[in-house]
């Protein structure tokens, strides 16, 4: 088999073949055979599906590339496109191709080019193809004038035959080509405005590689054209189109950028740039740390309470989702829920060279080093006051002996999981991230504030004020209350559902610990179980887990924002050693605020 041959020795193997067959007596006949067979009717499948994703949608291409990798195929004899599907040709052979001599090439250029009525099938298939893509209400919703008849994929088809069958007016391809790229180029303009979708992403792609396959195949009919592109083009594509973290990646790349977005500009938020923000937000963070401290107290009640371990875990989401939602109806900061938000932020400064990429780090630094502190004065007094009023009231405190003193020991940085705890509670911060941003991106898209303001049927029932507010919720809330719900569930469930499997997961959030520690401490002190060096132990604790809520967050959002965003490695690097050299020069130029 000729593709079993090294790539360094197909060439000159090629040669060899190519000059026994000028050489035979029979060399028409072995031409006519060769042709006959690159004639065959599968070859429009060849020409109008190699490489280019089957479906219309991502998820059912997905599934559809993952079945092909599980499946047999039916070879069925004589079909190009599965014996070339089934060859698993590679990359190596697409380049390979790419280097053959001129002389080559043409020897063999006749054989393989498509005939008129190839050329027209294909250009046919994939003209409408594409209009029937571009025609998609979605798609129509995102063009400057909705009118469908106006779209550059109307008369697509119609225009394709036309060229294909009169070649002395492939000019007005080359025009109808570039209204279509203007369209999408301006569909693009509205997805980066507006929020975008990986399905919506998937399909834009998918237009430009059928606009950029009619043009190969289109082009065949000129003076000038050269066939060995489009063979180039064939093999690539039969090389890449079993892969599902090709598509995966360019369909999901744009969404994660409209996500980072809507994140970052919630970042700009959790910034403080002057000393009246910096007392505003230090004091909404003390009074985080005060509603934390009654969270910390349900959660104990509830555990002790409710032994049904599902009825737990939702009871457990419940209290830290609505305690959540009374910080955000107050507008009060949380820290741990800063950082994803913030590293989205400093990524969008690093992308404008006219921004302070330093100065910006040091202020998120500052405003998130006042709302840590800020929560833990708020929170450990509270939790002590809090025990003193139960422990006036009960006679004891509100922890027994033994609660009391694993609730000191739990946090010993040496001696149990809590580093480990506090990097998982880090990521859970950041999947909440996610959700808010990807919720906020959703509600772009679909100008659902607007669209709620208008509708008649929430206007009827609300009346217009009512919708108005709905409205304004809608758009200035939902996608952070949609953040801490998610963030209640992933604190409250998950250590629950784990544990049914034998894996060992609790929560290790810093104001929450610190709320615990509140706890435990006073009730320790009551029973005289309270030694000062546990006590510092557990305080180092809670500066650890701090420090890692905050880091693990922090990191997973920037990097995701780097590679949303194409930052360069290099620059990234860059940033990052010059991040350590000021950190090791001045430490307490990104704790402290500058006058």
């Amino acid at each position: 088999m000729f593709l079993d041959i090294p790539v360094e020795a197909r060439t000159e193997a090629l040669s060899r073949l190519t000059a026994a067959i000028e050489s035979h007596p029979d060399r028409e006949a072995i031409h006519s055979a060769l042709r006959e067979f690159w004639s065959h009717h599968s070859y429009v499948r060849v020409i109008s599906e190699a490489g280019l994703p089957n479906e219309a949608f991502l998820l059912r291409e997905l599934l559809a590339r993952a079945l092909r990798h599980l499946l047999p195929v039916d070879e069925v004899e004589g079909d190009l496109y599965v014996l070339m599907d089934s060859l698993n040709l590679k990359e190596s052979d697409a380049r390979w191709l790419s280097t053959l001599p001129d002389s080559l090439v043409i020897s063999w250029a006749d054989i393989f080019r498509p005939s008129k009525s190839s050329i027209l099938a294909s250009c046919k298939i994939l003209a409408l193809r594409a209009a029937n893509i571009a025609l998609s209400r979605d798609l129509i919703e995102f063009a400057d004038d909705e009118d469908i008849t106006k779209s550059s994929f109307f008369n697509l088809p119609a225009l394709v035959e036309h060229v294909v069958r009169h070649p002395e007016d492939f000019r007005r391809w080359e025009e109808q080509r570039a209204a279509c790229d203007a369209q999408l180029q301006s569909v693009n303009r509205l997805i980066e405005e507006k929020g975008s979708t990986a399905d919506l992403v998937f399909r834009v792609r998918l237009l430009r590689s059928l606009l950029g396959r009619i043009q190969q195949v289109i082009s065949l009919q000129q003076a000038d054209s050269d066939a060995s592109k489009l063979s180039i083009v064939i093999v690539h594509g039969f090389a890449s189109q079993r892969r599902i973290r090709t598509v995966l990646t360019a369909s999901t790349r744009r969404l994660a950028r409209s996500v980072v977005e809507r994140t970052g500009r919630t970042g700009k938020h959790y910034i403080a740039r002057n000393a009246a923000q910096w007392r505003a937000m230090g004091q909404g963070a003390i009074l985080a740390g005060v509603i934390t401290s009654f969270t910390a107290l349900f959660k104990y009640s509830l555990s002790s309470v409710i032994h049904a371990p599902m009825l737990l875990a939702f009871a457990l989401s419940m209290n830290y989702v609505v305690s959540f939602l009374l910080m955000q109806a107050g507008g009060f900061l949380l820290a741990s829920k800063m950082p994803a938000a913030t590293a989205a932020t400093l990524v969008d400064a690093m992308e404008d060279p006219a921004k302070d990429h330093m100065a910006s780090l040091k202020q998120i630094s500052e405003t998130q080093f006042i709302v840590t502190v800020s929560n833990l004065i708020g929170a450990v007094p509270v939790s002590i006051l809090i025990d003193r009023i139960i422990i006036a009231a009960t006679g004891h405190p509100f922890l027994n002996p033994e609660h009391a003193e694993h609730g000191v020991h739990m946090l010993f940085p040496h001696s149990s999981m809590t580093i480990v705890f506090a990097i998982v509670t880090g990521g859970f911060l950041w999947l909440s991230s996610l959700a808010t941003g990807w919720t906020a991106n959703y509600l772009a898209l679909h100008t659902m504030a607007t669209a709620i303001s208008n509708s008649l049927r929430i206007r009827d029932r609300f009346g217009p004020k009512g919708a108005a507010k709905l409205a304004d919720w809608v758009g200035h809330h939902a996608a952070g209350s949609v953040g801490f719900i998610v963030l209640g569930f992933l604190l409250g469930g998950v250590p629950v559902v784990l544990e049914l499997f034998g894996i060992p997961l609790e929560v290790r959030h810093v104001t929450l610990a610190a709320a615990s520690l509140g706890y435990a401490l006073d009730g320790a002190h009551v029973y005289g179980q309270l030694d000062w060096q546990d006590a510092t132990l557990a305080f180092s604790g809670i500066a650890i887990v701090g420090l890692l809520n905050i880091f693990t967050s922090f990191a997973l959002s920037y990097l995701l924002a780097v590679r949303a965003r194409n930052i360069g490695e290099k620059q990234s690097r860059r940033f990052l050693r010059e991040v350590g050299r000021e950190v090791l020069a001045n430490p307490l130029a990104f704790l402290l605020p500058r006058r």
